[in-house]
């Protein structure tokens, strides 16, 4: 009841090929949907990363395929606009696969190779409510009848 809190488990990375099969499929799913699904990794690589950086780049990603899903759609095929849309499409996926991956290898490449141990701190856990000098005063009896041994009840009636 008063003795040391446990610790809470210590945080396990993912294992190797599940960070590897996360991978492969975010950048399968950006290339083969032609960027509609580039967000999806830029999201992952603003939640892995956590910093402010990434949920701007993603913002920022979002709003240029938007941008250029309305130029490309918004013109004959023939026009040179579309083109521009086209090229900056197909940069957009570039930059965004070479982003995740970037972002997912140096967040892999920080995280320890395994599980750490928990550290405790050395020597004996001091109580909660003892006093400044750390130690408890020896137990003394609250009453007189503490201090006697049990004996047999002499024998007699019963009351």
């Amino acid at each position: 009841m008063h003795g040391p809190v446990p610790a809470p488990a210590p945080h396990r990375p993912p294992a190797r090929g599940t960070v590897l099969a996360l991978r492969v499929l975010f950048v399968a799913a950006t290339v083969l949907s032609l960027g509609f699904l580039g967000w999806a990794a830029m999201l992952r690589a603003a939640i892995v990363q956590r910093r402010p950086l990434g949920w701007w780049l993603f913002a920022g990603q979002l709003a240029l395929f938007i941008g250029t899903s309305v130029l490309i759609v918004s013109f004959p095929e023939t026009d040179w606009r579309t083109n521009l849309g086209v090229a900056l499409l197909l940069l957009q996926i570039a930059g965004v696969v070479a982003y995740y991956l970037v972002v997912d290898l140096r967040v892999a490449r920080l995280q320890p190779a395994g599980p750490v141990p928990p550290t405790y701190p050395a020597g004996p856990f001091p109580h909660p409510y003892a006093p400044p000098g750390g130690a408890f005063p020896p137990h003394a009896p609250r009453y007189a009848q503490e201090t006697q041994p049990y004996a047999a009840a002499p024998p007699g009636p019963a009351p």
